[in-house]
């Protein structure tokens, strides 16, 4: 009887997992009070799924007389996790569930009939937010900057965790799985749709300034602490001390290495190079590292746009069957093809030459190709 074994889980993938976890969780909680406390208030449409409830309960609020945003956001979260299933696959359907439940909860929990985390923080107070009633500019621009950089740092500290926060960034995953556009430009461009609309359905053109100005807090939010974090450097380190530049790089970055023989070009003295690739905000540490080590060492950082293979971003495969070259690379391209056929032209001329001056012919009376 052949007896199964179960595939035994590493301590250090269990830490990995409760990582991303709790940024998944802390990232939800910190969109959802940016919402519930900023932007819900004051009516302010920026863009995600919130917008959507605002936009819906504007209407529905206005029939029934009761606030139903926290369920249309529920409703919507759900609708978008499925598409999610559909297209992204369940490995990250299972890893976005965690938000597309949290998120919402977070949300009706601090925004509700019963408790407004906007009043009990003091916020509405202060920025003399009552319900019902007109809100000055400044409060409302107040409302904006902070509720927009707040949903983005919510969002990016959820990137980070290797997730989201569910809702509308399912769908700028989407589009960066078939395309090179990242997620903080689908993101804006979705938000700025939804503003729009927004716009066409509420017709506050203040209001509507305001969501703009808010989304834009938003991506720049998303833009400095996860697309920034996010990005490759290539760095190349020649160093007398190389061995243990890379037991450091190995053991406490979790990098791997690639040794390349060099040899200087002035001295001619033959050295072992060590090329690693980081992560931008790891530059500093591997730098004064380095530093510590080898003063004399000689260290090269190239920013990398995009780093494809194993341990990195997969390959984006085009669905396209034929890919067409831009008109001027076809110009070029004809031009190379012209003077080509010149050169073999001038080529076949002088053997010619060369042929009848060893038959003693003498040199040839044609006349030379142009």
């Amino acid at each position: 009887m052949v007896k199964l074994h179960k595939p035994s889980v590493s301590k250090a993938r269990i830490l990995l997992d409760l990582k991303h976890v709790f940024f998944v969780l802390v990232g939800s909680l910190v969109l959802a009070f940016a919402d519930a406390a900023f932007l819900t208030p004051c009516h302010i449409v920026s863009g995600g799924v919130l917008s959507v409830g605002i936009i819906l309960n504007f209407f529905i609020e206005a029939a029934v007389g009761v606030d139903v945003t926290s369920f249309i956001v529920l409703g919507v979260q759900a609708i978008l996790w499925i598409v999610g299933l559909l297209t992204l696959g369940k490995r990250f359907s299972i890893e976005t569930l965690l938000a597309s439940l949290a998120y919402p909860l977070f949300f009706l929990a601090l925004h509700n009939n019963f408790f407004d985390v906007s009043v009990a923080t003091g916020i509405a107070t202060a920025l003399n937010i009552v319900p019902g009633a007109s809100i000055e500019t400044g409060s409302l621009i107040i409302c904006g900057l902070f509720g927009g950089a707040l949903a983005g740092a919510g969002v990016a500290i959820a990137y980070l965790g290797n997730g989201s926060t569910g809702g509308f960034d399912i769908v700028s995953f989407i589009i960066a799985k078939y395309s090179e556009m990242k997620q903080d430009v689908s993101g804006f461009i979705i938000d700025s749709s939804l503003v729009i609309i927004g716009m066409a359905c509420i017709q506050d053109i203040r209001m509507s300034l305001i969501g703009i100005i808010s989304a834009l807090a938003c991506a720049v939010a998303v833009q400095y602490i996860y697309v920034n974090s996010d990005t490759f450097v290539i760095v190349d380190i020649i160093s007398d001390h190389f061995d243990e530049i890379e037991d450091y790089i190995h053991k406490e970055m979790n990098h791997a290495t690639t040794i390349i023989n060099t040899m200087g070009g002035y001295s001619g003295e033959e050295r072992k190079m060590i090329r690693v690739i980081i992560y931008q905000v790891e530059t500093t540490e591997l730098r004064n590292k380095i530093g510590e080590i080898d003063k004399n060492a000689f260290v090269s950082f190239t920013q990398a746009k995009t780093i494809n293979g194993e341990g990195f971003e997969p390959f984006i495969i085009s669905r396209s069957k034929r890919l067409r070259r831009p008109r001027a690379s076809l110009e070029r391209t004809v031009m190379a093809e012209e003077y080509a056929k010149k050169d073999a032209a001038k080529a076949a001329q002088k053997e010619k030459e060369q042929t009848k001056k060893k038959n003693g012919e003498g040199p040839s009376s044609e006349p030379k190709a142009k």
